[in-house]
């Protein structure tokens, strides 16, 4: 993708979240769309999971949080919660709905984390990364995860190794109107995550047959 377009798109993307119609209208699409109903409970039992294999943490730092719409998971894990977005309408809404927890807010860009290094003991990063149109701003968001975390970081890709990958671009190659997906590997994060002194401790797919984004858990090694 040309540097141009690639910025273009994720101006685009970034724009329309701090649009307070685009917002209100992510925070309900979860609840009444049938398959992003059945999605979301799937992903939130898959996250409440893999956060209790990391443990409870004091400070947690959720980016971008959005709606909030998995806050309320993320939130029974740490002590303090600081949730960041873009979006000031995201942000908003995020403070509305928390439940259970008082959040602390901050706006800022994923890309440039507005934290000093390992300020959180663990950072989760959901669903962002596949709207990240150039790969090299995929990789250096992990890398911004990884500098602000002390001990774990929680991100979602889409895999590049999954089979609904493999599909797209099948039918990509078949001039079915499909672009590529904006994705990474198990194996790139395995590398990244040696560059910046973390193991990845697990991975987890949403959906082997049905989805590709997944999950993977990075892990500071001891000093």
């Amino acid at each position: 993708m040309r540097e141009s377009s690639a910025v273009s798109e994720r101006n685009r993307y970034s724009e329309n979240r701090r649009r307070s119609d685009k917002a209100a209208s992510y925070d309900v699409k979860y609840e009444q769309e049938f398959h992003k109903r059945v999605s979301d409970r799937r992903e939130k039992r898959l996250l409440e999971s893999i956060l209790a294999t990391a443990g409870s943490h004091e400070r947690m730092l959720d980016v971008p949080c959005g709606a909030g719409r998995l806050s309320g998971v993320l939130s029974r894990f740490a002590d303090k919660v600081v949730e960041m977005d873009y979006s000031f309408p995201m942000l908003e809404l995020c403070r509305q709905n928390a439940v259970d927890y008082v959040p602390q807010m901050a706006n800022g860009n994923v890309l440039h984390l507005p934290f000093c290094d390992v300020a959180f003991d663990i950072v989760a990063s959901i669903r962002v990364s596949h709207h990240l149109p150039k790969r090299e701003d995929r990789l250096n968001h992990v890398r911004e995860l990884c500098r602000v975390s002390s001990r774990h970081v929680l991100v979602t890709i889409f895999d590049e190794d999954s089979f609904k990958n493999r599909l797209r671009k099948f039918r990509t190659a078949l001039w079915l109107k499909k672009k590529p997906k904006k994705t990474l590997s198990i194996g790139e994060l395995r590398s990244l995550g040696d560059e910046c002194g973390f193991d990845v401790a697990g991975s987890w797919s949403l959906s082997r047959m049905f989805s590709g984004h997944s999950f993977v858990l990075l892990r500071r090694r001891a000093a």
